[in-house]
């Protein structure tokens, strides 16, 4: 099964903390398959690192402020724009306990 979802390159899991992707299917606990580089596509849901925390986001490019928006996926949380932000790669796939 991992195999189909697997290309070459690093992969590692994270656990999710806290409600901030719960409207992208990502709830508090879940296991993170993640796949690890330094960039990201608009609209991907990265890992990344921000002022000493890992966070987990939908990422998009500002081009009119050129800034990059980190966005939850809950209606009670607002987008947070950066200058800056390291990428530590791309959730691939969520892997839920019943």
């Amino acid at each position: 099964m991992l195999e189909s979802v697997l290309d070459n390159g690093e992969y590692y899991i994270l656990i999710a903390s806290g409600d901030s992707m719960i409207n992208a299917g990502i709830d508090d606990g879940d296991y993170i398959l993640v796949k690890q580089q330094n960039t990201a596509n608009d609209g991907e849901i990265v890992v990344a690192l921000v002022e000493g925390e890992t966070t987990i986001k939908r990422i998009h490019y500002d081009d009119k402020s050129k800034k990059i928006m980190l966005c939850p996926e809950n209606d009670k949380y607002e987008s947070t724009p950066y200058d800056h932000i390291d990428i530590q790669g791309i959730a691939v796939k969520v892997i839920k306990n019943l």
